[in-house]
């Protein structure tokens, strides 16, 4: 069952700097309604207001091409 991002509560992004990628422990970015890592391109989900921080419920994204360039 996959675990779809909700509006329901406000993220506070102001704590980004404070999590990390629970798989490879990279730097977090808020993006879209995720968190997605920079170094291994998980993105996890945001329920009510709360990340997600579980890698095995995490996707995997691919570079934008801005990433990639």
């Amino acid at each position: 069952m996959a675990i779809r991002p909700t509006p329901l509560l406000p993220f506070d992004a102001s704590v980004v700097g404070q999590l990390a990628c629970p798989a490879c422990h990279g730097d977090l970015r808020f993006e879209n309604s995720s968190l997605i890592c920079n170094a291994c391109r998980r993105a996890y989900p945001i329920v009510d207001g709360i990340p997600v921080l579980i890698a095995d419920r995490a996707e995997r994204t691919t570079p934008s091409i801005k990433e990639r360039i």
